[in-house]
């Protein structure tokens, strides 16, 4: 027989009390090609504290969690399946109950867990080849992969879908992994309607007393699972309050707790800061997919995708203020006899916004035309410094004094306070050191009141694109207002808007 050096023996009684003890180490003892990320870390630390609130009888820890990651961020690998074998191995008289979309991905899951309880290394920790007192063992009676039990213990887990019957079934651990298929079940209301009445009517009532709930998932809607819970949380005292871990693929910037409240109404969770701790812009798993992997994503999948499966801020099709039908894309720009009055409004990033004072400037110009119509005839939009941000606008108002008919008049906001005031001056000036002309206007008003206006007269059917690169972000940004990441050309199109109404109206005046 071999002889066995007493530091390995040492070392390995001590990776197994860790194992019991912590799931990341758990999961790198049984699995040895498992390589936890940072976030994975994040997750697994919360997933502890469930595991706490359980054996507490609710008196510590968390009782209801959600973790929103994007895709292939590992959340079903650490959570429907690393975490159910570990808290089974911790008090085998657990019951679990594994809920997904459909009944095929929870058997797998379940089977994932059965297979790894009955694997060597994880006897090693909680079982047979363990100092443990009862081992958990794989009971001989109840080992189908839907629904199986322990040995001598009341544990066990059932896998379901969404629909399905567990009536009869009580559950201290409801782990719930992606509640919607694709992208078709989350646009429908009724497949909405369809889970939460099910999360409602058996899901939840399965929870024994000092039960936990963890639900994962990608956002796809507003609307859906997790934004009901979210809404709840904001309208109803009385609502169950779930700790939220967000971790957008590519991190944004601070928000205040306004913008965070806000978001919980919409169905959305907006994080004041990054759960990790990253500057804007970085990747979240980048071993695995890095800024410029993300960005050739993003590309791919556009915009609306792209916020809800991988920024975690999911919004509506049709939005609360502006429906897509209402914007008419033309190839043709109105001809210039034909335009009345010509506004290019600036929308100017500053201040304390959601992507800590980065957001874009916009610039929208907009036309009005003799038969009333209301042409976007191009917008100008960029994440710029402040320094260069006026040497820029200037650049724009350059090619926009080049424009064949009406002079574009530009305007700009003005921010409330001193710092404002500076900034609208220093603007004007570089304006006028090119020989052009800027105004600048002070906004009262929420955002939502000054689009009021623009979003009728989009409904009116008198608005017009003019086809550019610029279309789909212009479109898909009014779509998601007030609930989407950014309003800049929301609110630039509003202004625009007032302006060239203001001016037809003197000019009507001055007619009668």
């Amino acid at each position: 027989m071999p002889r066995i050096d007493p530091l390995d023996a040492r070392r390995e009684l001590a990776a197994r009390e860790l194992a019991r003890r912590r799931l990341l180490d758990f999961a790198t003892y049984v699995l040895p090609w498992y390589l936890p990320a940072a976030h994975h870390r994040l997750v697994a630390e919360a997933l502890e504290r469930v595991m706490r609130y359980v054996e507490t009888g609710g008196r510590e820890g968390i009782g209801r969690l959600l973790i929103f990651l994007p895709p292939r961020h590992g959340k079903t690998q650490l959570a429907s399946k690393i975490f159910p074998a570990w808290a089974l191995g911790r008090n085998p008289d657990l019951r679990v109950i594994l809920v997904s979309y459909g009944a095929d991905l929870a058997v797998e899951n379940s089977r994932a867990v059965r297979d790894l309880i009955r694997d060597e290394r994880y006897q090693a920790v909680f079982g047979a080849l363990s100092a443990a007192e009862t081992p958990v063992q794989l009971s001989e009676e109840s080992r189908s992969a839907q629904s199986w039990a322990l040995a001598g213990r009341r544990g066990g887990l059932m896998a379901a879908g969404v629909g399905g019957a567990i009536t009869g079934k009580g559950a201290h651990l409801l782990v719930l992994d992606d509640l919607f298929k694709n992208r078709d079940e989350a646009e429908s209301a009724a497949s909405r309607d369809r889970v939460w009445a099910w999360w409602q009517s058996t899901a939840y009532t399965r929870l024994e007393q000092g039960g936990a709930v963890v639900g994962m998932m990608t956002r796809w809607h507003p609307d859906d699972w997790a934004g009901r819970l979210l809404r709840a949380m904001a309208e109803d005292p009385a609502a169950d309050r779930y700790e939220v871990i967000c971790l957008p693929a590519l991190a944004e910037g601070e928000a205040s707790l306004d913008e965070q409240a806000r978001g919980l109404r919409d169905g959305v969770w907006v994080n004041t800061r990054d759960p990790l701790g990253r500057e804007e812009g970085a990747a979240l798993w980048p071993e695995k997919y890095d800024e410029e992997d993300l960005a050739r994503i993003r590309a791919n999948i556009g915009p609306y995708e792209w916020a809800a499966l991988y920024q975690q801020r999911p919004y509506a099709r049709e939005g609360h203020f502006f429906k897509r039908e209402w914007f008419v894309v033309t190839e043709r720009p109105p001809a210039p006899g034909d335009i009345v009055r010509r506004v290019r409004y600036w929308d100017k990033a500053g201040g304390r916004t959601r992507t800590s004072g980065k957001d874009y400037t916009a610039g929208v110009l907009m036309a009005l035309t003799r038969d009333g119509l209301y042409y976007v005839e191009h917008v100008a939009r960029r994440r710029v410094p402040a320094a260069e941000r006026d040497a820029w606008m200037v650049e724009v108002g350059r090619t926009d004094a080049l424009r064949p008919g009406p002079k574009v008049e530009t305007w700009h906001q003005q921010d409330p306070g001193t710092a404002g005031v500076d900034s609208a001056q220093m603007t004007n000036r570089r304006f006028a050191e090119a020989g052009l002309r800027a105004q600048a206007e002070s906004v009262t008003g929420s955002k939502e009141v000054r689009a009021g206006p623009w979003a009728s007269m989009c409904a009116a059917g008198v608005v017009r694109l003019v086809r550019g690169a610029w279309n789909a972000d212009f479109i898909d940004e009014h779509v998601a207002f007030p609930a989407g990441a950014h309003d800049d050309q929301v609110d630039a199109a509003a202004s625009a808007f007032a302006k060239l109404v203001q001016g037809s109206r003197r000019r009507e005046s001055r007619i009668l």
